[in-house]
């Protein structure tokens, strides 16, 4: 399907395009084919993802931690983009309600409570800037940066009632991370940045 990597897509159209494997996003119309991941960065997610799913437990919260489903990015004025986080937290029941989709996205007014984006090198900018913008775009209440290049975890809690984000902290070494949606959850930046 090399064609729709030139073509422009509307949002509706990216929601039909059949699953082939590839991990993509919509950005300005474009289909955008993700790299493959590292080892650091497959390890970091899973680590993450196996601590906050036995928080999640522990806490006997009606969240899942999910990897895969896409974010609907709504832009004024223009088409919707799509982003696929590297971990979202979202409502149980939210994600449950989601089963009939043909594919896996948080729509427009139905955001997740957290996204995770784990840096790579060449997508820092995207997940620093871009991402930014997009996340508090949707509506996504918190959102983090996972960054082993320059091993440090951003947190970002949206403001209200300016549609920004407001860093909650930029965590290193072994300093606790403070998350507002997740206020027990105990984990350091160095446990995240250096998972093996």
């Amino acid at each position: 399907m090399p064609e729709l990597l030139t073509k422009t897509l509307s949002f509706t159209e990216y929601l039909l395009l059949p699953y082939d494997g590839r991990k993509t996003e919509l950005v300005n119309g474009q289909l955008i084919e993700m790299t493959e991941p590292s080892s650091l960065h497959i390890n970091i997610i899973r680590a993450l993802t196996k601590l906050l799913d036995r928080y999640i437990d522990a806490e006997n919260l009606d969240l899942e931690c999910i990897s895969g489903p896409g974010v609907e990015i709504p832009r004024s004025g223009r088409r919707s983009d799509a982003r696929d986080p590297d971990i979202i937290v979202c409502q149980r029941d939210q994600w449950r309600a989601m089963s009939h989709l043909t594919k896996s996205i948080f729509l427009e007014g139905n955001p997740p409570d957290l996204v995770i984006e784990v840096s790579s090198p060449g997508n820092e900018s995207s997940d620093t800037v871009d991402k930014r913008l997009e996340y508090a775009l949707a509506g996504i209440a918190e959102y983090w940066i996972i960054n082993p290049i320059r091993d440090y975890v951003l947190v970002l809690n949206l403001d209200t009632a300016t549609g920004e984000y407001r860093e909650v902290g930029e965590y290193r070494g072994a300093e606790p991370i403070h998350s507002i949606l997740l206020p027990k959850f105990n984990v350091t930046a160095e446990t995240l940045l250096a998972p093996f």
